[in-house]
């Protein structure tokens, strides 16, 4: 019974005409329904009763009407768009704040603002459109409205113009003007609390310096102590340790400035997944958490991805003018880029300095990226300096970006099936790589697996 149920269902939902598509979808829209009902209307008027008039002119009122009011009403309407604050985190709340102004004398209703505040940004850099409706606004008036916004995705909002929408009243025709956009809200990525640092003594970055009078894990051996949780196994004394009965580990200078790169693959082609729960997304954050952990240890840090190279100076505005970058910085299709972005040409905003209308984040402008996607411009200047580079395993595979390195490299790698079932480059084969620091492959709880993974090496390594 089931099978022929199936098949039943099967037999009238199969599409045995294709080539009439194009010709007979126009039927699915309202307009089409009410034009035949109402040339259905005049011939019953013109070959039945002449009374049948009356429901064509019905019908044709409500097409005119259904068309026409709204772009009338719209008219009459001027909207802005500002939010409460300047910069949040992604997963934090901000409060939009709207103000409709209506000219005419009537109430205008069914009104909603469309674009800009997609909840889910795509791989594409575009996002899902959603709406917010709003409740009607008296005539002669200025109505404000708000409501509560949480972003679960780093960028500029409204990531796309917004503007005001009105169907009203039958929802045949839908009406729009542009929203004047006040004030936008940057959504810094977010940053997973690292508590632990690499081990200094085994990347021996060429840039570090080491004080003497500061102890720490870095630089020449300074004496020996007792071992205490959460020092790294590299530091015991095996023979001190064997001597005294109990663990002993070696006590080393204090870095007074690390010198660490953080590279992410921004490259769209060896990502899975789409909007805030794909790997590229992820890659952000890992980066960008990592800098911050550094940065507050008041080493010397700096950021790349493609041909920019972002450091990050020292201070919380330092810090600020960096998760700003990061939160205009929008995906594009390399493939199609035919300019390299310079370091010199990278600026950073303070908070009075970031205006919508500049070139490098403006709505229409995408990033020019080169399509090899290599730091070679990097190699010239830190040259052997310690780069942590995050990436996909297809990233390992099909790009050279993370390969050209003079110092010590470790690995964060996402591994992309976790993310998506299989990969259009290499046909869904693709094998983990054999040098890895850390792998991550549990998207469901992608914060604490890499907490844990990252203290694991930090630690014992």
């Amino acid at each position: 019974m089931a099978v022929l149920v199936r098949n039943l269902s099967r037999l009238l939902t199969y599409d045995f005409c294709p080539w009439a598509n194009s010709w007979v979808y126009w039927v699915k829209r309202p307009i089409a329904s009410l034009s035949l009902a109402a040339l259905a209307a005049l011939a019953c008027a013109i070959f039945v009763k002449p009374l049948a008039l009356v429901s064509f002119g019905a019908l044709v009122l409500v097409v005119i009407l259904g068309y026409l009011w709204p772009t009338i009403a719209v008219r009459g309407l001027s909207c802005t768009v500002k939010f409460d604050q300047r910069r949040v985190t992604e997963g934090e709340k901000a409060c939009v704040l709207v103000a409709i102004t209506n000219r005419w004398p009537w109430s205008v209703w069914g009104i909603s603002i469309e674009g800009g505040f997609g909840a889910r940004r795509l791989l594409s850099g575009n996002e899902d459109q959603e709406s917010v409706a709003l409740a009607r606004v008296p005539g002669w008036s200025t109505s404000e409205f708000q409501w509560e916004f949480r972003p679960d995705c780093r960028g500029e909002y409204p990531s796309t113009p917004p503007r005001i929408v009105t169907g009203f009243p039958f929802g045949l025709r839908k009406a729009s003007r542009p929203v004047r956009v006040e004030q936008q809200l940057l959504v810094w990525p977010l940053l997973v609390p690292l508590e632990t640092l690499l081990d200094a003594a085994e990347t021996r970055p060429s840039d570090d310096h080491f004080s003497d009078h500061r102890v720490g894990e870095s630089g020449d051996m300074t004496g020996t102590r007792t071992f205490r949780d959460g020092d790294s196994l590299r530091r015991v004394h095996w023979a001190q340790t064997a001597r005294m009965g109990r663990m002993i580990v070696c006590e080393r200078q204090a870095a007074s400035q690390s010198a660490i790169r953080v590279v992410f693959d921004s490259d769209p082609h060896v990502h899975r997944g789409s909007g805030s729960s794909g790997t590229l997304e992820w890659s952000i954050r890992i980066a960008a958490s990592i800098c911050a952990a550094y940065h507050r240890a008041n080493a010397n840090v700096e950021c790349c991805f493609g041909h920019e190279i972002l450091p990050v100076k020292p201070g919380s505005n330092g810090m600020k003018s960096f998760l700003d970058r990061l939160a205009q910085w929008k995906v594009c299709d390399h493939a199609h880029s035919t300019e390299k972005t310079s370091p010199e040409q990278v600026t950073h905003h303070d908070d009075e300095s970031i205006d919508p209308s500049q070139d490098h984040h403006s709505q229409d402008q995408c990033e020019h990226e080169h399509t090899s996607h290599q730091c070679h411009r990097i190699h010239h200047r830190n040259c052997g300096v310690f780069q942590l580079t995050v990436t996909t395993d297809l990233g390992l595979q099909h790009r050279t970006e993370h390969r050209h390195v003079h110092g010590d490299q470790r690995l964060i790698v996402l591994k992309s099936d976790a993310f998506s079932e299989a990969c259009t480059i290499c046909g869904g084969e693709h094998h983990p790589p054999n040098r890895l620091s850390i792998v991550l492959d549990r998207p469901s709880d992608m914060v604490t697996d890499f907490s844990r993974k990252w203290r694991q090496v930090c630690h014992a390594g």
